[in-house]
């Protein structure tokens, strides 16, 4: 019994680690619709940057870029 407990944890820390992988592409995907929002307010200076970590599946994302300037806009009422 000891050995199938083994192996279950085993396998639950293999699909914990596939799960926390996220691939250059899709990081790409994500970080451009990043900048496409961002752009709506800031002038940037390139690409954002994101980090990711996991801890007992639940997932830090931490995005930060760089901008020239904060543009302006109207507020609606």
């Amino acid at each position: 019994m000891r050995r199938t407990a083994d192996e279950y944890t085993r396998i639950y820390n293999v699909i914990q680690a596939d799960k926390s992988v996220m691939s250059d592409a899709c990081k790409a995907l994500v970080l451009q619709d990043f900048s496409e929002k961002f752009n709506e307010y800031f002038d940037l200076i390139g690409l954002p940057r994101i980090e990711l970590t996991q801890k007992n599946g639940i997932y830090t994302i931490g995005v930060t870029f760089e901008a020239e300037r904060i543009k302006k806009f109207n507020v609606l009422k």
